[in-house]
């Protein structure tokens, strides 16, 4: 996997993509509206591919690192928050 030139590997395409939805990120974050609504959808997106980019480097590079077979999502929807706990004290 060494042997491909750097602009074809697919981790330089998931770092591309990336950067660009960082981009986009923290556009909305300086803006005067950054409402959860807007950023939750890119910040899973970022999740997703911030994970495929350390697989994809880790078999680039023959790391051999082990990751766990499932991978939580931590951005659940609107429907599947987490209940809170009433009692805090």
């Amino acid at each position: 996997m060494q042997n491909l030139q750097s602009k074809s590997r697919a981790s330089t395409k998931i770092l591309k993509d990336l950067f660009k939805l960082r981009k986009k990120i923290i556009a909305i974050e300086n803006s005067s509206e950054p409402y959860s609504s807007k950023l939750r959808p890119l910040l899973r997106e970022d999740y997703w591919l911030s994970h495929a980019l350390i697989k994809i480097l880790n078999y680039e590079n023959d790391f051999k690192i082990k990751f766990k077979s499932e991978l939580k999502d931590k951005f659940l929807d609107n429907d599947e928050l987490e209940e809170e706990d009433p009692v805090l004290f």
